[in-house]
């Protein structure tokens, strides 16, 4: 059904004299009467210091190019969808002489970190402990703010529903998308009393302390398996040459160089002295469904993509493709269940999650939906042991030489799962529930933040 809005010609300068109809949804429109109905301030007014860096030749290093002088390049891929944590071990790096080329980029603790550049989604804050050596990359918008609001609350308000919708208006360029200073600086801001203040404050606090905590605890489980299998002690070689036998290529059944590197020889010698058993004897598959594009609505149940898998869960975002109920009924066995577990078969291949809360949609056909039949093997074992290591590289050789990667599902059903003692699986299956309760409170706390600040605005009405 056809909307629209009717705006005053002479309001149209308030707004850079925008003219798109985007820019004024009747949704858009409700929200900011709401947020201005509450005691409010331009975002503006809150920073004390607002820089987006404009790099020109700057060049992410390779990794045997990297020296002690150089620095970590912050960028938006390297934070989370919910903006709750920044990835250190993925960040790459740039030049010491960027480093003193750009001060401007610098990251502080506590400083408000806004995308403005390519989806212009996430918005976070830097942690006390991230390495102070960091640039950001020109995508990230740096933001210092007054005393008047937390980090932690306006972090708050552009997450939540209001906060969103506010944002997304300011976009400009439908492909890569930009927000400009000046538009960003127009967003208002509803200032609470102290007491709403402190509350969100601590609530998004506490949220993060738990996010860190579910990491932590992941990266134990991590840790102690490869522990256990001893992958802590294997050394691999990389050497620029190397050979094979024709026999090997004739039962690997591969010619591709890549398939037989050293490294690769050596993971899989190191795996044949572990007890192990192919996936197959563990679970039963179903691989998702293609749709089509012409299928896909604006709304309705979620197709579950490829880039929708996480280890850590299903994420959402706003380039999600949905489905009409209509069709979600007649392909309902596609829709995973609390306790399947779900493999990327597509693209980005090998991501294992055990479903552990309900998905309200179906699966693409880049995805498997595993169904244990062997019960002594835990499940959240079994995930953490295809994301680790040990199983990373069967799936890296499986994969190696090809331009768009697909993953054969006769190589995911001979994939070799290490089976380890009923006690030590257990131990490391009860420590990745650990980290999913952790998560699990952490997303109620964000969620309870951000009904907090909705609460606030609709209150004024």
């Amino acid at each position: 059904m056809a909307v629209w809005s009717e705006v005053k010609a002479s309001t149209l300068s308030l707004h850079s004299s925008r003219i798109d109809s985007e820019y004024y949804r009747p949704e858009t429109l409700a929200a900011e009467q709401l947020v201005n109905n509450v005691n409010s301030v331009k975002f503006g007014k809150l920073v004390t210091d607002g820089y987006r860096v404009v790099y020109e030749n700057t060049k992410i290093l390779r990794s045997d190019k990297v020296t002690l002088l150089d620095c970590k390049f912050l960028q938006a891929t390297n934070i989370s969808q919910d903006g709750l944590s920044i990835d250190v071990d993925g960040v790459g790096y740039v030049s010491e002489s960027d480093w003193k080329r750009y001060p401007k980029g610098r990251i502080s603790k506590g400083e408000l970190l806004i995308e403005v550049k390519g989806q212009a989604e996430k918005v976070t804050i830097v942690p006390d402990n991230y390495p102070e050596r960091t640039l950001v990359s020109g995508s990230l918008f740096k933001a210092s703010l007054s005393s008047t609001v937390s980090a932690e609350y306006v972090f708050t308000f552009f997450n939540s529903k209001y906060g969103k919708l506010l944002r997304d208006r300011t976009k400009t360029n439908t492909l890569i998308a930009f927000v400009s200073k000046p538009e960003l600086y127009k967003i208002p801001i509803p200032v609470p009393n102290k007491e709403i203040h402190d509350n969100i404050t601590k609530a998004v606090k506490n949220s993060i302390f738990k996010n860190n905590l579910s990491k932590s605890l992941y990266t134990q489980a991590h840790e102690l398996l490869e522990k256990e299998l001893g992958l802590d002690q294997l050394v691999l070689e990389r050497p620029k040459s190397y050979e094979t036998s024709f026999s090997e290529v004739v039962s690997g059944g591969r010619i591709d160089s890549d398939y037989f590197q050293v490294h690769f020889k050596q993971q899989a010698n190191h795996l044949s002295m572990i007890q192990s058993k192919p996936l197959r004897e563990l679970v039963d598959f179903q691989k998702g469904i293609e749709v089509g594009s012409p299928a896909y609505t604006s709304s309705g149940k979620l197709f579950v993509r490829v880039s929708n898998v996480k280890k850590t869960g299903v994420v959402t975002g706003n380039s999600d493709k949905y489905i009409s109920e209509t069709l979600f009924k007649c392909l309902e066995s596609y829709q995973p269940k609390i306790g399947d577990i779900l493999l990327t078969k597509d693209g980005t291949v090998g991501v294992c999650y055990v479903v552990d809360k309900t998905v309200d949609g179906i699966i693409s056909g880049g995805i498997m939906k595993l169904s244990k039949k062997d019960e002594s093997i835990p499940s959240e074992y079994l995930a953490l042991v295809i994301n680790s290591p040990i199983c990373q590289f069967q799936i890296d050789r499986d994969c190696s030489g090809a331009l768009i990667v697909h993953w054969k599902p006769k190589d995911i059903a001979a994939l070799k799962i290490p089976i380890l003692k009923q006690d030590k699986m257990a131990e490391l299956s009860d420590l990745v529930n650990q980290s999913k309760i952790a998560k699990k409170e952490s997303e109620q706390l964000l969620d309870r933040a951000k009904r907090m600040v909705e609460e606030l605005i609709e209150g004024a009405v």
